[in-house]
């Protein structure tokens, strides 16, 4: 296996909108895996699925209740993280990236969300002295990394499309996966297809009210200033980013006691979120907007 430091780079995603957990840990040990898969015909959605079992799996291991089975538990949603990291990077080391690989890998995050979340529930209800004071909380810590995972996803949208001029790919997803919908409600036997596009476009809906679009298009931030003001802001996001949500909860499921997890994602990282929208606000108060030379591409 022959690893080059440039095909690396190749595999990840702009620097600066990458978690920091995903650069020092999973992207690493996911550009072994993908570079291990690469000569033997594994695709990406291969690994995505693959993935998916080990979430489902690590949930399933966590509803058993025991230390061991937490220890497991936590080490197979590490191996989830790591393999969900190399379907990406398989895809790009290949150039085979594709709107359905990218739906697909949504999907898989989702479905072993859920799994690890009920699993957590159910193998650790026995530990706490109040179960409904505990599924509350871990309700509220999965509607809380959702919405984490949303939003950082609309800051990478603005970020993009602010520092270096990329059009609004929030509003072109949205009318494309809109468009592909109504293409495939006239062809019979597409339920599951349809579905799963129903599903996402959800997803891009609630995006799309964390992240306006310019009333008038015609005029845009300066990419250089935006880029300079908000690069570090942007890394700062990724604080918020699903993969630091699986960190925290891997390193507390290691002792057992997911309920620690549960209360950093409900008070400590709301809190981080709602201190970053401030900070936010004030920066982008001192940005003055300029005439945009091409009003067609945003």
């Amino acid at each position: 296996m022959l690893v080059s430091t440039r095909e690396y780079k190749a595999s990840l995603k702009a620097l600066e909108i990458e978690e920091y957990f995903d650069l020092w840990i999973y992207r690493p040990l996911g550009y072994i895996v993908a570079k291990l898969v690469q000569s033997i015909s594994v695709t990406p959605n291969q690994l995505t699925v693959l993935a998916m079992f080990c979430g489902i799996a690590s949930g399933y291991v966590f509803s058993l209740g025991t230390q061991q089975a937490f220890i497991l538990g936590a080490l197979l949603y590490f191996m989830f993280n790591i393999l969900d990291c190399s379907d990406g990077q398989l895809a790009r080391i290949k150039g085979t990236s594709s709107v359905a690989g990218k739906i697909l890998d949504g999907a898989a995050d989702y479905i072993a969300g859920i799994a690890i979340y009920i699993g957590i529930g159910i193998g650790y209800v026995e530990y706490v002295s109040n179960p409904v004071g505990w599924w509350i909380l871990l309700a509220l810590a999965a509607i809380s990394n959702i919405v984490h995972s949303i939003v950082i996803d609309s800051e990478r949208y603005r970020f993009t499309h602010h520092a270096w001029g990329r059009p609004h790919q929030l509003t072109n997803d949205y009318e494309y996966y809109k468009e592909e919908l109504n293409r495939l409600r006239k062809i019979p036997g597409t339920c599951f297809e349809r579905f799963v596009l129903q599903t996402y476009l959800v997803y891009l809906n609630i995006s799309r009210f964390f992240h306006k679009s310019p009333k008038n298009q015609y005029f845009i931030y300066d990419p250089g200033i935006y880029y300079r003001k908000f690069r570090k802001m942007m890394k700062a996001w990724t604080f918020l980013g699903p993969t630091t949500h699986i960190t925290i909860i891997i390193v507390c499921c290691l002792f057992m006691r997911p309920d620690i997890a549960a209360w950093i994602i409900v008070v400590p990282m709301n809190i981080y979120w709602l201190l970053l929208v401030w900070i936010q606000n004030k920066k982008l108060k001192t940005l003055h907007f300029i005439t945009n030379p091409n009003p067609t591409k945003n």
